[in-house]
């Protein structure tokens, strides 16, 4: 009788639930809606996530079914208003909160580039002498890198000046440039409206550095205007390095579409990322079995991940990046990178003084890679105070020749220099 009863007491409750619940047809009920089939939905949804933590996960279930059914036409209630605007509410704070944030580091930006009196509150007339003086500044920097180019192209140094017969061919072939870059402009206004910017003002004391590159600037200016300028927002991180790129921009143009392409991702490290220019433009280029996907910046799409971490630890990191260069498909396999990040100031913590963990990381990853797999081993290892000698060590001793074959004897070293005039942003 028992047996009975329970199997009744079942029987009842399916019942009710086939009631209650709204039917939803077969083909219709495993069907993933995205977010652009369903707003609503995802809308609703984060605002039950933010405000009601602790509903339980049945509840959750039920309202993701009866939110599925209003969006395939089964309409059984109105949509929670007072979640919606709850969400809104807390989005809206977080946006105040992240935009007084913003302006206090824009007032210490300010502060540290024209001294520390424009931090404070000041005349009408100091304040605007005192911009005057910081714009005539920015004037002169990029006057001197036009002069600095006209210079090399009146003794022909290297062979990118050497196309010009002489300093009066390089101008008339900038102006012919300027000239069709300004047509262009006007034959098509919607490039115009890209201008619209905050930050637009700010080119104006840069304009000599821009004369000098038009040649290379031309066929990149729409995409300039449209990811740059076009109220993005990114010209008050590229603007202060704005003479530094101009005068770097024979290395950095042939990158430059990919740039373009990834600029919400690298926009904001321009100061770190052009300080090691050099290390990092040898990773602009992949080899042939280093192509995934056949282009090549493969491996530089697949390192872009880890840009975020990265760039803050480029001081350590710096002097390691040519040597590692080699070794970096390794890293990739199976996502050794990930593993190994978290610690990468402590694996390359010796700096300049001790190249042997970037030199030999293919020695270091034979022997020692599987340990990578192992969940918590790694942090444990490099929480020890000794762990960079540790590595340094193994990297010198451990046995090369399974690793390397016949090229066990073939070293990367760098002289005694290395470093000492690297990253020169007044090169030539």
């Amino acid at each position: 009788p028992a047996i009975v009863l329970l199997f009744c007491l079942i029987l009842e409750h399916q019942v009710l639930h086939a009631l209650v619940t709204p039917q939803i047809p077969r083909s219709l009920a495993h069907r993933k809606i995205t977010a652009a089939e369903s707003p609503l939905f995802v809308l609703n949804a984060q605002a039950v996530k933010s405000l009601d933590g602790g509903r339980s996960k049945g509840q959750q279930g039920k309202a993701q079914i009866n939110t599925t059914a209003i969006n395939d036409g089964y309409d059984f209630g109105p949509p929670d208003l007072d979640s919606m605007r709850a969400r809104a509410g807390v989005l809206r704070t977080s946006i105040l909160q992240k935009q007084i944030e913003l302006q206090e580091l824009e007032r210490q930006i300010l502060c540290c580039s024209r001294g520390a009196s424009s931090y404070t509150d000041e005349s009408f007339l100091h304040n605007t002498l005192n911009s005057a003086s910081f714009t005539f500044t920015k004037l002169a920097a990029s006057t001197n890198v036009l002069f600095r180019k006209l210079s090399r192209v009146k003794n022909q140094e290297g062979p990118r000046n050497r196309k010009w017969k002489s300093v009066g061919d390089y101008v008339q072939y900038q102006t012919r440039t300027g000239i069709r870059i300004v047509k262009g402009l006007v034959d098509n206004p919607e490039r115009l409206s890209h201008l619209v910017d905050p930050e637009t003002p700010s080119l104006v004391p840069h304009v000599p550095a821009i004369l000098t590159r038009l040649d290379k600037l031309e066929d990149h200016v729409a995409p300039i205007l449209e990811r740059v300028l076009n109220n993005h927002r990114h010209l008050a991180s590229i603007e202060p390095y704005l003479d530094e790129i101009m005068e770097r921009f024979d290395d950095i143009e042939p990158h430059l579409p990919w740039i373009l392409e990834h600029v919400d991702a690298l926009a904001p490290y321009t100061g770190l990322l052009l300080k090691h220019i050099d290390e990092l433009l040898i990773y602009a280029d992949a080899d042939a079995h280093e192509m995934s996907k056949g282009t090549r910046y493969d491996l530089a799409e697949q390192l872009l991940p880890f840009l975020e971490y990265y760039v803050s630890k480029l001081d350590v990191v710096g002097p390691h990046l040519p040597l590692l260069r080699p070794h970096v498909p390794l890293l990739l396999k199976h996502n050794r990178i990930a593993k190994v990040s978290p610690h990468i100031d402590r694996l390359f913590a010796r700096g300049y003084s001790d190249l042997s963990a970037s030199a030999n990381m293919d020695v270091l990853l034979f022997w020692f890679g599987w340990t990578l797999r192992i969940p918590g081993l790694p942090r444990l290892f490099f929480a020890l105070p000794w762990s960079p000698r540790i590595v340094s060590i193994l990297a010198n001793r451990l046995p090369k020749r399974f690793v390397r074959g016949y090229c066990c004897d073939v070293s990367c070293t760098v002289d005694d220099n290395y470093g000492s005039l690297w990253n020169k942003l007044s090169k030539t």
